[in-house]
């Protein structure tokens, strides 16, 4: 009864065939596909040793999918060889979805919902590996800093300072691509990460949503809340020692951008590219 329940087939099925065999649409945590042969039990029969603690994700015939725990024994004959492998399994989806969730939330801003530093560093890595192995991939980075944030937070309180920066999220979400990452990585400042997309462009894209958020003011309690935004561009260079070297030229080309007045875009250019 256990095993129809984890699985959800019935029992004509569930006996003595192979139609319900895991290794038909078995996946590891990492969303890989096992192989023909990993099977715990397959790996048991075959080197004569108990296979123990491997998490499998199984397809159900309603297109969901449950994991388990697999642990293969074998059983020999006498003579030591290997007759039958006795198999078992638990379901363990609550406790991968439980770490999964959590896994999430140490990688999400809890206020706004987009990427916190941590997101971001591991996607930036990422990119940053990516040029690494092929100089003619490219990224670019912009750097946003809220305009006046203290004075909205003085003049109207930290809830309406809250109620800015989740606006400022959503309207960065809304004006990129699913390939982009946004984040906050603390305070006001957000990052736009930008895979293969090159300085011009990102220099548009910038302008676009500076442009954005400022004609967006936001709408809270029958007032209506400007909001500007300065931006810093820059993009990777094949001469990039580290990802450093890009976030910190995005940088200095925010403040840049605060030290012209606000609410404009201002851009870094990496070693050997020409304006």
């Amino acid at each position: 009864p256990a095993a129809l329940r984890i699985l959800g087939l019935p029992l004509d099925q569930l006996l003595g065939g192979a139609a319900i065999d895991p290794r038909c649409a078995a996946v590891r945590e990492d969303g890989s596909a096992f192989g023909s042969d990993e099977h715990p039990a397959l790996v048991a029969l075959r080197t004569g040793d108990a296979v123990n603690d491997v998490v499998m994700g199984v397809s159900r015939p309603d297109g969901s999918r449950v994991w388990i725990l697999v642990n293969a024994t074998p059983l020999t004959a006498r003579d030591g060889a290997v007759e039958r492998v006795y198999s078992t399994f638990e379901d363990i989806t609550p406790r991968v979805s439980l770490a999964r969730e959590l896994e999430q939330q140490a990688r999400t801003d809890y206020l706004t919902g987009a990427a916190n530093r941590r997101g971001l560093t591991e996607r930036l890595a990422i990119e940053f590996a990516r040029v690494r192995r092929d100089p003619s991939d490219v990224f670019s980075v912009l750097a946003l800093d809220l305009d006046h944030f203290k004075h909205v937070n003085d003049a109207h309180g930290h809830a309406t300072g809250d109620a800015v920066l989740v606006h400022m999220a959503a309207l960065m979400r809304q004006a990129s691509r699913a390939i982009d990452v946004v984040a906050r990585i603390g305070g006001e400042e957000f990052t736009l990460l930008l895979p293969d997309t090159g300085l011009a462009a990102a220099l548009a894209r910038a302008e676009r949503l500076r442009e954005q958020i400022e004609a967006t003011p936001l709408q809270l309690d029958g007032r209506s809340l400007p909001v500007t935004v300065s931006i810093g561009v820059s993009t990777v260079a094949p001469g990039d020692a580290s990802i450093d070297a890009v976030l910190a030229r995005a940088d200095r080309a925010l403040y840049e951008a605060k030290g012209a007045g606000r609410n404009t875009v201002r851009v870094q250019l990496p070693p050997a590219v020409d304006a």
